[in-house]
This record gives C-alpha cells, structure tokens and sequence, in this order.
C-alpha cells in the first residue's frame, strides 16, 4: 500500500495543543492568585472554568497528536499488507478544510473515520454512545472523545465529493468509521456507515466493488492533487534499472 501523509499539517497541530494545554493550565494557576484579591472572587471562578475547559480540550488534543502510535500510523500498520493499487492519504487539504483519511482504492475514495476509544460503544443509527461508569467518564474528560461518528463521516464524505466536482472527477465516495484501540467492543445497530474494528479494515477494503471507469490517469491525478502541500511523505518513484552490458573479454 502506498502512503500520502501530510508531516507540516500534523507538526502544526501537535505546536497548537501544546499552547493551548499551557494556556489552560496558566489560566488555572492565575486562578489562585485572583482570588486573593478583593472582589474578584467571582471572576476567579469564571477564569477557573474557562481554564479548565481550555486545558482539557488542549490535553485531548496533545493525545491525539503526539499519541505514539498516532491514528493514523495505526492504520498504516492495518493496512500494510495491501497491495500498491490501494493508497491512504493522511490529512490532505480539502478545500479549505482537510480530510483526516482518504483511502484511495480500484472503485473510489472510501472517507474514513478513525476513532481510538476503548470500552463499549453503542450505536442506533445516528445515534452514539459510549458506556462509561461515572467515575471513569470523568477521568477521560482529557482523553479521546466519541463525539458523532456517523455525522462527522457523512460531513466529510460531502466535503470530498464538492472537492472532486471542483477539479472535475467523478470518483464515487463512501465512507466508513474504524475505531482502532484492542480493546474496543461494538454493539451497533443499523449503522449510518459501516463501522468496523481496525484490524477488520483491509478485508473490508478489498471487498469494495472496483469501478472500471475509475481510470488510472484519474488515480494519478487524484494522488497528485492530494500530495500537494508542505513536507509532505509519499512513496518514492519506482526506477528501474536498465541491464549492464559486458564487454566480451
């Protein structure tokens, strides 16, 4: 399997929760000394509030981005025995947005949705939840969140669709959500999306129906126009070396 993967986008994003996780503990050290001044009690518990959702939001950040492996190394690793045909794509600029994981494939792009959350998750639907006892959903207030999976796929999936009608490729798009840790059970109901465990990927990938019109040079614009970018990790050139001919003796 070749593979794309965008290193500024993700350097970016490992400097930005780094900030903002040291923003939000600043703002709860400061919290300390504002109380102590008079009249300002009431402001310090705002203060304390607002640094506490900033360096939580910053911590699940810094998880997701300095994790090793990261989401998307896991994939990699899930997916390697796949042939050169098959290519993932890592945080490609969609738009003015980017895709988190493009499987490029012989019938398409499959958008996929990767989620490292461990315990039970349960879904109806659109509908999704994850079985936390109390005490240990607020322990992992600062580690990955569910959030939507179905929704945040189907929004991605229209993202990628505009994006290829804008540079004039039809290439049929799904989307599928993977959640990646070991230790992850599902109990799924009528899914918006096909949602599977990370090591059940590559059977589920190569069982996508291939599209005959999906036309090689439409696969090597596609992979150019999403390698585009700043240090940007692709599979180098295949150069074949040309025989040797031997002088007779």
């Amino acid at each position: 399997m070749r593979i794309i993967r965008h290193n500024a986008y993700i350097a970016r994003r490992k400097t930005r929760a780094k900030l903002m996780a040291l923003s939000g503990f600043v703002m709860l050290v400061a919290t300390l000394f504002v109380a102590l001044l008079p009249n300002l009690l009431a402001p310090s518990y705002i203060l304390m509030l607002v640094g506490f959702i900033v360096f939580n939001l910053g911590m699940q950040q810094v998880g997701k981005w300095t994790r090793n492996p990261r989401n998307d190394q896991i994939l990699d690793s899930q997916l390697k025995t796949l042939p050169d045909r098959y290519a993932m794509v890592h945080y490609p600029p969609i738009g003015k947005r980017r895709a988190e994981h493009l499987m490029i494939h012989p019938g398409g792009v499959l958008v996929v949705t990767a989620k490292e959350i461990d315990g039970t998750i349960k879904a109806s639907g659109s509908k999704w939840r994850r079985s936390n006892p109390g005490i240990r959903r607020f322990l992992t207030f600062s580690g990955p969140q569910l959030g939507t999976p179905s929704i945040e796929t189907e929004q991605s999936v229209g993202e990628v669709e505009s994006w290829l009608t804008e540079h004039q490729l039809e290439i049929d798009v799904e989307g599928a959500v993977v959640f990646v840790h070991p230790s992850t059970e599902l109990d799924i109901e009528a899914p918006d999306f096909p949602t599977l465990h990370g090591d059940e990927l590559p059977q589920f990938v190569q069982s996508l129906e291939p599209d005959p019109t999906f036309t090689g040079k439409e696969r090597a614009r596609l992979m150019e126009l999403l390698g585009t970018g700043e240090q940007v990790e692709s599979p180098a050139a295949r150069t074949r070396r040309r025989p040797v001919k031997r002088r007779a003796a």
